[in-house]
Parts: C-alpha cells; structure tokens; sequence
C-alpha cells in the first residue's frame, strides 16, 4: 500500500489530462460558437440591406442586390419593358412609353426588403423568394387603351360579331320566330385594356388573352321573354282587315302582316313595340289617296266631252285620327275581317278615281246648258240657262260643289244699300237650290225672257249676279229630281 502522499500523487497525475481536456473543448465550443454568432450577425447584416439568393421581382432577379442595385435595376427594365399579347389571330406588342408605364423603384424595393426578416436568414435563405406582388407599375389609362384600340380595332373591324337571340319576322311564314344567338370573334376592347393594366402592374413579359375577353352575346335564345314577345307581336300580325269606304262597299286598301311588321320593333325589355307614327303615316296616305275635297277631276261626260275641273268643296275626306286608332285597335286584338273607312265629308258615291260621285247635276257655263245624270250616266234632266254676267263681280264660281238645300218660294235679296237701307235687288223665286253657301244656286227666273234660255251668249248681257238661272218649269222638273248632298259641278 502506497504511503498517503503517493497515493494524492497518482491520483493527481490521472485528473491532471482530463481536466486539460475539458478545457480544450469548452474553448473550442466557446470559439465555435462566437464564430456562429459572427456569421449569424454578420448575415443579418448582410440581409438588412441586400435581397436573399433566388428572389425575383416579376422577370427581374434581385438576388444579393443591394436596394440601390434592385431599383436601379428595375428602373432599366422598367425603361425597356414591353408586354406581347397573343390570342388566335392576335399577335402585338405594346411598350412601356406606348402605355404609359412608370414605377416607383425605390418604394417597391424598400417594401420587398422589409418582407425579408433578415434575422431568420438562417431559415430563409435556401428557398425562393418572390416578391412580384410588391410591383406597383402603373399605367397611363388613355395611352393603354389608345395603343390596345389600335391593335385591336382593325381585327375587330373584319371579325365576327356576336349577335344577341331575337325575335324576327319570317315573310315566308308570316310570322314572328326566335332566331337563335350568334357567338363571335370579335374582342371587347375594354376587357383587354383591363387584363393589360394588371399584366403591366407586374410587369408580366406576356398576355395571354383567353376567351373571356370576346364579346358575347347577352340576350340567350332560351330567354323566356323572346317567346313572349314573339306571340304578343303574332298577334299583330295576325291583324288582316279590308278597308272599305263607308257607304260604298269599294275595298280601298288592305291592312295585313306584311305591313304591320314593318312597324313592329322591340325594346330593351324585349316587348313588341308598336311604331304608331309609323301607322298614322300609313293611315295618313292612305287617307290623301282618297280625299277629294278641292282635288283636281278629270272626267268624261257621258255626251263625250272632256271636262278638267278642280275648287268647290264637294267631296270625301276621311277623319285620319279616328282612321289611326281604328287600325291602332285592330292591329293590338289581331282583327281579321272588314273595318269602314270614317269619313269627315262625304259624297254620294265613288265610282272611279277622279269621279267621286253618283248622281250630279254638270252645269256647262260655255254651252250655257245644265244636264242632270243618275249615277249610271242616264240624263235626267237639261235644260238652257243664263249664268252669271261675265264682269269679275257677279261671275257664277266654278268647281264641284254639293247642293245644299231644296226650298220653295223663297225671296232672294242682294246686299243692302247703305243709302237706302234696303236690299239692292229682292227677288221672289219658287224653287231655290243653293250649291254655295247660300248665296249662289240653281233657281226660277221669272224676270227672264224665254228667249234666253239656250241663248250661249245672253249671259254676257242680261246674267244674273251669280246663280244659275232656270226657266219655271225646268227648274220645278230638277227640283223634283235633284237630292241634297248632290254634286253641282260647274265648268266652262
């Protein structure tokens, strides 16, 4: 057994190069661990002011830029950027200096630096780090949509437009049908301009335009109200009336589909609208068609001669506005069958154009002759007469004219005298047959010779102040005969 100091001094020397080691390890650790410290500091540093590896912004990688590298990088591109857009038949470039482009360099990369966390680079700086949402470029709105219209509107120009499902006259059926909608290749504009903005925003090299951007029809064919409104618009078309002057029975005009439709349209809410303008037009001309009031007569009497004769105011009119809403009713219930004509004047027959008469008493002032014909052309009556003196006062007026009355024994008086306060002519007649107003007529002359009547020149010398002057008992036998409302047509 070792004496005790021995035994302390083995037991020193085997602690000894343990103890040693220790320290070793501990400094090392100690050294390893300032050194990682270091590194780590140092990266965070590092990373504070400069962009991890793999970070791009858009098409632009920034990787260990500095902020002033990054912006002044992205200021370069910024200044050559360019977007190609493609679609079928679509192929063009548009430039940042076309559209306006501009970007606030040092603003995007202050704030995709301050996405970095420098202190977990450790962590981060193996991956991918993209920053494009952090672009903000900007575009001059008019300059983009200028430079897209003008790539766009010559496509356009020669492309397919859509078509919206419509309602749609079929002449061949006669009738309203749906006509299907029609899908397009023309570009809506407005749409690109928009996808553009956003692609430029973030600087995208390329735009791919899908087919969102055609336009597309908005009125489908399976809308329930393009049924609708084809039946509504049937039945105006479905309308078919005959129209026939009233108290005639002559068919003068035929309101049917083919007409109607030209005067059908439809609105924003696909409700047939009637153009009732349109209609009282129609009904307008149709209405001047068949006026005669003061229209020119050309005619033959039938001893042959030609007679030309306009004036006077006997004749038809139609009433236009009580025409109208009579078509206006029959198109909107789709009336089929006859519907009269409403007259504001009327006469006593229609047989021909340029004859709207039937019976009529022709007063011949060259041949100085009245005839009386029914309305088949028979003569009735005619006597010899003596008209108006020819002095520009007392001329018997011209035209067609209608009788007005049938009176006897009436005393015709003349304008009164304003010296004598009396009438300048009273005059007592049996048979007064007045055709204008009542101040010019057919009547009894007793104050006449006999010799005068069929005399074709005594009304130069002995006529009256105007009316047409009848022997008594040719005048009874007319009055006997002629109808009020009969034209009176006098003519030379």
């Amino acid at each position: 057994m070792l004496p005790t100091s021995a035994h302390d001094a083995a037991q020193g020397a085997r602690r000894g190069p343990r103890m040693g080691r220790g320290k070793v390890v501990a400094i090392t650790l100690g050294a390893a661990l300032v050194f990682l410290v270091g590194v780590y500091v140092a990266g965070a540093i590092v990373f504070t002011s400069r962009f991890y590896p793999h970070t791009v912004l858009g098409q632009l990688d920034v990787s260990f830029k500095t902020a002033d590298e990054a912006a002044s990088l992205l200021s370069e591109v910024e200044r050559d950027y360019v977007l190609h857009v493609k679609a079928p038949g679509v192929d063009f470039s548009i430039s940042s200096k076309e559209a306006g482009v501009g970007v606030d360099a040092h603003a995007i990369v202050r704030e995709a630096l301050a996405d970095a966390d420098p202190w977990a680079w450790p962590l981060r700086i193996a991956g991918v780090h993209d920053e494009t949402e952090r672009l903000a470029a900007t575009s001059d709105t008019d300059s983009l949509s200028e430079a897209v219209h003008a790539a766009l509107d010559p496509f356009n120009a020669s492309a397919r437009p859509s078509e919206d499902a419509a309602v749609v006259f079929d002449g061949s059926e006669g009738a309203y049908t749906v006509k299907a909608e029609v899908y397009g290749t023309q570009i809506d504009v407005d749409k690109v301009v928009e996808q553009a903005a956003a692609a430029m925003a973030d600087m995208q090299a390329e735009l791919n335009l899908e087919s969102d951007v055609l336009i597309r029809p908005s009125v489908l064919s399976d809308d329930p109200r393009l049924a609708a409104a084809a039946d509504k618009a049937n039945t105006m078309v479905a309308c078919d009336v005959v129209l026939k002057a009233s108290n005639t029975g002559i068919k003068v005009g035929e309101l049917d589909g083919s007409v109607i439709s030209q005067w059908v349209s439809f609105g924003d809410d696909l409700e047939p609208v009637l153009d009732e303008s349109a209609m009282k037009a129609w009904a307008d001309d149709l209405a001047s068609s068949l006026n005669t009031v003061r229209s020119v007569r050309s005619y033959t009497r039938p001893d042959g001669k030609k007679v030309e004769i306009n004036g006077g105011d006997y004749g038809w009119a139609v009433d236009s506005d009580t025409l109208a809403a009579s078509l206006k009713e029959a198109v909107y219930n789709g009336t089929v069958g006859e519907v009269g004509i409403p007259f504001a004047a009327t006469g006593n027959g229609y047989t021909a154009p340029g004859q709207d008469w039937g019976a009529y008493c022709d007063v011949d002032l060259s041949e100085q002759h009245a005839y009386y014909y029914d309305a088949s052309g028979n003569l009735l009556w005619d006597a010899g007469i003596v008209s108006g003196k020819p002095d520009g006062q007392n001329d018997t007026p011209t035209g067609v004219y209608y009788l007005k009355n049938l009176q006897q024994h009436v005393s015709l008086k003349g304008p009164v005298d304003p010296e004598t306060n009396k009438p300048e002519w009273d005059s007592p007649v049996d048979y007064w047959m007045p055709f204008v107003g009542n101040m010019v007529g057919l009547h009894d002359a007793p104050w006449q010779a006999a010799s005068v009547f069929g005399d074709a020149s005594a009304y130069k010398t002995v006529g009256s102040h105007g009316c047409v002057n009848l022997s008594a008992d040719k005048a009874a036998a007319l009055f006997g005969i002629i109808q009020i409302g009969d034209p009176v047509i006098v003519h030379w």
